[in-house]
């Protein structure tokens, strides 16, 4: 493998990593535990669940917010549904969104991130 792949690698792990970390604080702030989002979730996309299948959910949806082999895309679509329920909605947060029209370079929307992550934090003090 090349030093070309294993960059690829890490970023794609950086990635996911920041999308867990993201999941779990926006949890935390509206106050629904992972437990309790992993029901709502399951049950929303399932017409019938018992409690064994609701339990075993949960228990993989946790292992989804510390595995780095974790997909992407699955943490992405948690986030999709997280923002789009009531209880997201009734504390007062809106969807946050990063728009790229190519403009600016990688880097440099990378440093706009962490500033706007940073920005983010010290208004929620």
């Amino acid at each position: 493998m090349g030093t070309r792949d294993k960059r690829g690698q890490n970023m794609e792990k950086n990635e996911v990593s920041e999308k867990q970390e993201e999941l779990k604080n926006w949890l935390k702030k509206i106050g629904l535990s992972q437990n309790e989002f992993a029901a709502i979730f399951l049950l929303e996309h399932h017409d019938t669940c018992n409690e064994e299948e609701i339990k075993r959910f949960q228990e993989n949806f946790k292992k989804q917010l510390s595995r780095a082999s974790t997909q992407k895309e699955t943490l992405e679509k948690y986030l999709n549904y997280l923002f789009s329920i009531e209880k997201f909605k009734e504390a007062g947060y809106f969807r946050p969104q990063c728009t790229s029209d190519g403009i600016l370079d990688p880097e440099t929307v990378k440093m706009m991130k962490k500033i706007s992550k940073e920005l983010t934090k010290k208004i929620e003090l």
